[in-house]
């Protein structure tokens, strides 16, 4: 049995994967925490759920929001260290370096309309209370276009400066 060579993927493809989980994971997050309460509050009110069982569960189920955003930051922080770690273990060739170039500046298009869409998002009157209670993921997606951008040119740093080995690319 032949054992086949793992084919190394990444950096701009990185850079796009990192944007749409963000846009998704800050979207899903908001949603979850503005629902959560809506729905235990609602079934508290009934008298099926009147028992020490059920109330315990509501109030845990309400503390789950306050581990939300920690939670945004965590996967942010992971995300942005493997791309790194690729990246150094990536070899390229510099020849490659415009084209990284170009489709660094499509991914910088993409986050302007992922962040708006997140701004817009946020800015739904229902759901921007909810928004702004996540702190970290605030100050992320306030900043989103710097981040992907440092994030990016970092990356092609990474690539591009290890010095070209031969017939390896």
């Amino acid at each position: 049995m032949e054992l086949k060579k793992i084919n190394k993927k990444g950096s701009i493809e990185d850079i796009f994967f990192l944007i749409v989980t963000l846009l998704g994971l800050a979207l899903f997050l908001i949603v979850v925490a503005y629902t959560i309460p809506q729905v235990t509050d609602g079934l508290a009110e009934t008298d099926i759920n009147n028992s020490e069982a059920a109330r315990f569960m509501f109030a845990e189920s309400d503390n789950i929001i306050d581990k939300l955003d920690p939670v945004y930051l965590i996967i942010f922080s992971g995300l942005i260290i493997s791309i790194f770690i690729v990246s150094f273990l990536i070899h390229s060739h510099p020849l490659f370096i415009p084209i990284y170039i170009l489709l660094m500046g499509f991914a910088i298009i993409v986050a302007v309309i992922a962040n708006t869409v997140y701004d817009q998002f946020a800015a739904n009157a229902d759901l921007a209370a909810t928004a702004a209670e996540q702190p970290f993921m605030v100050a992320i997606m306030n900043n989103f276009i710097p981040i992907i951008t440092v994030v990016g040119v970092l990356s092609m740093i990474i690539i591009f400066a290890k010095p070209f080995q031969g017939g390896r690319v």
